[in-house]
């Protein structure tokens, strides 16, 4: 808000949006409120002129499209900074009636579910970004040692964490059950009106519940379009289409594989995948998607990381599967289901250390309570040690 006349706050339906921009701004308003967009169709530069103590919050943006040149011509008049967020849970540049990008007058913030450290109230953990940027696994010189008190609270969190995930409402919430119907009413909303707003489909809401159902089964393995072709009679374009809208209403992410075609598909949310996939998961994917979940955070809340994501996956099968990409270096994570890894975990790590000259393996531990660093690319920490 420093530097920017326009500040904005996306990410997922009840991930915390409208509560933490209220904490933030001067005046609100809410684009969710029939007689606010009513104002903004009838004289938006008005409404701008009269929304009160500035910085003003204007929830759920992407509802009125006539609010986008108006704020463009504002900002052009009045480039001081601090002045409007705006929050939204769909990527307003991905509706048609909306034609105005604001480009160079908007710096945009998502906004995550929250994490475990959140959970925890502590600060933000940054194990693995030290990790990333270091030239080599060494004992003295990589401070990654976790008290033990803190590595078991971690772990409890994480347990917690696996079938509650870190929607606000949603986590907090006292039973499963009662989760359970909060979801269901949710995703109903967002398939129902936010998909809409995207995406022309005569897709019913059941085929697109099912959809994300299938979504959530998949899991870490690879979107297979063919077999969802013979399984739904969605045809490829369709799902591509689906997919793109899934992802501009923040309700998935699509991480590309390197080394082969094809990507893996999450839904943004650890309890979105729990209760659609019905906890089917094995259970190594459901730590590798919490890790995922907790440690993007980790570089997207802290400016100037710029770190990409991606599943290495080479022609013969070796899978490391969550790997981040940064100017610092390149660091795989693989969770094992014991003290050390595997022969084949091990031959997936030297596959991909070969094939890529600064990368590194992390293998994170089930059942390991303290780090072992087995060379100076390689190295077991305890799961909870990165969260």
């Amino acid at each position: 808000m420093a530097f920017s006349p326009l500040v904005g706050i996306f990410g997922h339906r009840q991930v915390g949006k409208t509560t933490f921009a209220e904490q933030t701004g001067g005046s609100y308003s809410t684009l969710d409120d029939q007689a606010t967009r009513n104002s903004i169709k009838k004289d938006a530069a008005n409404f701008l002129q009269n929304s009160g103590k500035r910085p003003t919050v204007i929830d759920e943006c992407q509802g009125e499209p006539e609010l986008f040149p108006a704020l463009k011509e504002w900002v052009r008049k009045n480039p001081r900074p601090g002045q409007f967020i705006l929050t939204g849970s769909v990527r307003f540049t991905s509706r048609r009636a909306v034609r105005e990008s604001l480009t160079g007058r908007l710096i945009t913030v998502e906004l995550l579910p929250l994490i475990i450290s959140e959970f925890l109230q502590e600060p933000l953990n940054d194990i693995l970004p030290r990790l990333l940027k270091a030239r080599r696994f060494d004992e003295s010189s990589l401070p990654f040692r976790v008290p033990h008190q803190a590595l078991s609270r971690r772990k409890s969190a994480l347990e917690k964490y696996l079938q509650a995930g870190g929607l606000p409402r949603i986590a907090f919430a006292r039973s499963e059950q009662h989760r359970s119907t909060i979801l269901n009413e949710l995703h109903r909303l967002i398939l129902d009106r936010d998909l809409r707003m995207v995406l022309e489909t005569r897709l019913s809401l059941e085929t697109l519940l099912k959809f994300l159902r299938t979504i959530a089964l998949q899991g870490w393995t690879p979107w297979n379009a063919s077999r969802i072709k013979r399984e739904f009679g969605l045809a490829h374009q369709t799902q591509r289409n689906l997919l793109l809208a899934l992802e501009s209403i923040y309700l998935i992410r699509r991480i590309p594989l390197r080394g082969r075609r094809g990507e893996i598909i999450l839904l943004e949310d650890q309890f979105e995948e729990f209760q659609l996939s019905r906890g089917q998961l094995p259970l190594p994917e459901q730590y590798l998607s919490a890790v995922y979940r907790n440690t993007r955070a980790q570089f997207g809340y802290r400016t100037g990381e710029v770190v990409s994501t991606y599943c290495y996956w080479s022609p013969k099968g070796a899978k490391v599967p969550l790997v981040f990409e940064g100017r610092g270096g390149t660091l795989g994570m693989m969770i094992i289901e014991s003290d050390l890894p595997t022969l084949s975990e091990r031959r997936s790590s030297d596959s991909f250390i070969r094939k890529i000259s600064d990368a590194k393996t992390l293998y994170l531990s089930l059942t390991a309570s303290h780090p072992k660093i087995i060379d100076e690319r390689s190295m077991i920490l305890p799961v909870a040690a990165i969260l």
